[in-house]
């Protein structure tokens, strides 16, 4: 019994020293894949202000007439992972980047989103690959001012939907004028349970340092 005991110990201590070191080497990922870049403005109440510069983007539009967030996310990934990881014309591998972008619209039909990946800064728009999805958009973003606030695990959109709303309030309580229209950012991979990072950013409108 007592030895029965010490083998169940051993083989608990065994896997949680595992599960700790692959979230330890998760993180090291996370942290070590390419961001987009922003700069700290300062702090409006709880959000954060940034600048963000232009980026290059590629992006997938998706609808669900039964409303399902799951199938728009995945369908959307599925896309764009498959041209980065070399579903193109030259069958090239793109380096991925973090934050995954979501883009959500709740409508008559049901929900739409956007889901969108940042280009690695030295991907040349001018040269790029053709992608072999013909669901693939390539844009290059306006530079912006932006509110941010964060939330860490797992958010459903529910959660996501609250804490902008919440943003939203904030800057309306601080008299900022945005456009109305927040982005939803995801930083980390589906595997990573520790240190997860998600954002809600909005546009800010007539802004200046």
């Amino acid at each position: 019994m007592l030895r029965g005991k010490k083998a169940m110990l051993l083989l608990t201590t065994a896997t949680l020293a595992l599960f700790l070191g692959w979230q330890a080497y998760m993180t090291y990922m996370a942290n070590s894949t390419e961001e987009q870049e922003y700069r700290v403005v300062g702090r409006r109440g709880e959000c954060e202000i940034r600048f963000y510069p232009p980026v290059n983007r590629a992006a997938v539009s998706v609808q669900s007439r039964e409303g399902d967030f799951n199938f728009i996310r995945n369908r959307g990934f599925r896309e764009l992972a498959g041209y980065i990881f070399g579903g193109n014309e030259r069958g090239e591998q793109i380096a991925m980047t973090t934050p995954v972008v979501m883009d959500v619209q709740a409508s008559n039909n049901g929900l739409s989103g956007t889901m969108a990946f940042t280009m690695p800064r030295n991907f040349d728009m001018n040269r790029k690959p053709r992608p072999n999805s013909q669901f693939i958009a390539f844009s290059t973003t306006e530079p912006m001012y932006g509110a941010a606030l964060s939330i860490g695990g797992f958010p459903s959109l529910e959660e996501m939907n609250s804490l902008r709303d919440r943003l939203f309030a904030s800057l309306k309580a601080q008299g900022i004028a945005h456009t109305g229209h927040a982005e939803y950012l995801y930083y980390n991979p589906p595997t990573q349970m520790i240190g997860r990072r998600n954002e809600v950013v909005v546009r800010l409108v007539g802004f200046s340092e």
